[in-house]
């Protein structure tokens, strides 16, 4: 077939997580419960293929921007192809290359940081020299945003050129155009209308290209009041499909304002989807196959007040679905959670970032530690999961309210639950367009210092990571996030038996930070952990 252009979705590559690069490996394989049973089936190694691996975890979702950019521009009538994971997709990429498409269209919802955008393209110039790249999305909306703040003389800017865009000439990055507004996709077909045709690209509003003299813009416009196109399930290829997971939207934006948070606050305000239009999105997933949701709001309908009526619809539907998402603590404070269970739900990720009173109200969190206390116990005594996200470092933290946080850990770590408990631990990151970043805020507390490298009154960003890294050592029962356990072969372990294997796989992995483990110690471990 003739291909207009290849999405590139992800790269795969980005976190700033300080517990992630802890997870237990296995021959140089993340110790996912398909990798350990196959270790276990194999006498201490890995043997591949690795039943169940890529499929049915929450990891194995495909991203939902390349679905919705493929929906949209099949809509519009192009045919496109998507590389969900650039670094893991190489031979498919090669393959689709082959077909001579006009443009790639790099998507950098999950980008952080111009090294990374930048190490992609040269590794794309590598395969394709001559195809015309267009880059849109949220990392280049985020740097047009700040490099649009920049213009204000006190927002301070000197040390962002190496990780944003359009702050250096940037003459080694190979993009042919960029789509600078926050929502692109009218402006990404016409673009493609034009290479297609071999028409000029620079007379498009919110856009920007690099000459030999640095960047130039196009005009800019509000596009903030574009609505979202439906995604017609039922239409899609079967790769969306084939993991049996797949990652759904129940609202757009959020209503809070964290201190620490880079989510861009435009002109566009958050929105629920309608309740019979949500219901028809997981009807039409399950009629492909779909076993999992993962729902990716940034707060679940908002934390709207809907949630029981929700779940008791997909109660009355009974599609057998099951599904993770993340709440406000607030939200399921109030929440029958056994209700929420028979809706299907299997895990909660709750953005907790401190148990510490002052450092909550220091990120205008709007929770307590009290309030944090109730929800885990409840939800993870319903049998229900919590993955939970904190934060070390943050301004106001001192030496006591970081070890209230590991204290506060420690003791929903000794619970004896239904539910398993895991956790993601990161330092703090003085981020640009966060609202800490400001210099009203940095005056506050003293605080001086770019991305990782800083400091502040109480704490800096070295002593922050040593927290991190004794929250790691001080959990036993619970763990690190493993995103691509799965969830079959999960499920299938009774709760008590979860609770082992997880308390093992982060005994093993704390082991191997002082060494490397012997085969036989890991086998002893884990047939010990999932005997009956």
């Amino acid at each position: 077939m003739a291909l207009d252009a290849i999405i590139i979705a992800d790269s795969g590559s980005d976190s700033f997580s300080g517990t992630s690069p802890l997870k237990l490996n296995l021959d140089g394989r993340i110790g996912d419960v398909q990798a350990v049973l196959n270790y276990l089936e194999n006498a201490g190694r890995i043997n591949l293929p690795i039943a169940g691996d890529r499929r049915m975890s929450w990891a194995s979702a495909p991203k939902l921007n390349g679905i919705y950019l493929w929906n949209y521009l099949h809509w519009h009538g192009f045919e496109v192809a998507v590389i969900d994971s650039f670094y893991e997709q190489q031979e498919e990429l090669r393959r689709l290359l082959k077909l001579g498409p006009h443009t790639v269209i790099l998507s950098t919802t999950f980008i952080n940081n111009k090294k990374t955008l930048k190490k992609m393209l040269d590794a794309l110039r590598d395969l394709a020299p001559d195809v015309a790249v267009v880059a849109g999305g949220s990392f280049v909306f985020m740097s047009y945003f700040l490099f649009q703040k920049s213009k204000d003389p006190a927002y301070p800017v000197e040390h962002v050129g190496p990780d944003f865009l359009f702050f250096e000439e940037d003459r080694d990055l190979t993009v042919d155009l960029f789509i600078t507004g926050s929502h692109g996709e009218d402006i990404l077909c016409r673009a493609l209308e034009h290479i297609k045709n071999g028409r000029e690209t620079r007379d498009l509003p919110n856009t920007a290209w690099i000459t030999d003299e640095g960047y130039r813009f196009g005009p800019q416009i509000d596009d903030s009041q574009m609505t979202d196109h439906p995604i017609d399930w039922r239409s899609l290829p079967e790769q969306f499909f084939s993991s049996g997971v797949v990652p759904l939207q129940s609202s757009n934006g959020c209503p809070y304002n964290c201190a620490f948070c880079t989510f861009v606050k435009n002109n566009r305000r958050p929105s629920v989807k309608p309740l019979e239009e949500l219901i028809g999105e997981m009807k039409q997933v399950r009629s492909r196959g779909i076993r999992y949701i993962w729902f990716v709001d940034d707060n679940f309908r908002l934390g709207k007040g809907d949630l029981e009526e929700v779940c008791r619809r997909m109660i009355e539907e009974d599609m057998g679905l099951r599904w993770m998402t993340f709440m406000r603590a607030g939200t399921l404070d109030q929440m029958d959670i056994n209700l929420l269970r028979r809706a299907g739900c299997i895990e909660v990720q709750l953005g907790l970032e401190s148990a510490d009173a002052q450092v909550l109200r220091n990120m205008n969190k709007k929770a307590a530690p009290e309030l944090y206390d109730r929800v885990l116990n409840k939800v993870l005594s319903a049998g229900i999961a919590c993955s939970c996200y904190l934060i070390f470092g943050f301004p106001g933290e001192t030496d006591e309210s970081a070890m209230r946080t590991i204290d506060f850990m420690r003791r929903h770590d000794a619970g004896e639950y239904e539910g398993s408990l895991s956790w993601s631990m990161f330092p703090f990151v003085l981020a640009p367009l966060s609202p800490i970043y400001e210099a009203a805020a940095r005056a506050c507390y003293q605080m001086s210092g770019y991305m990782k490298q800083w400091q502040h009154a109480t704490m800096d960003s070295k002593r922050a990571l040593g927290y991190v890294l004794k929250a790691f050592s001080a959990m036993e029962k619970s763990s690190v996030i493993y995103r691509g356990d799965n969830q079959d072969l999960l499920h299938r372990l009774t709760p008590a038996q979860r609770r082992r294997f997880q308390s093992t796989r982060h005994a093993l992995s704390k082991a191997a930070i002082n060494g490397t483990l012997e085969p036989g110690l890991i086998l002893e471990s884990f047939q010990k952990a999932l005997a009956q």
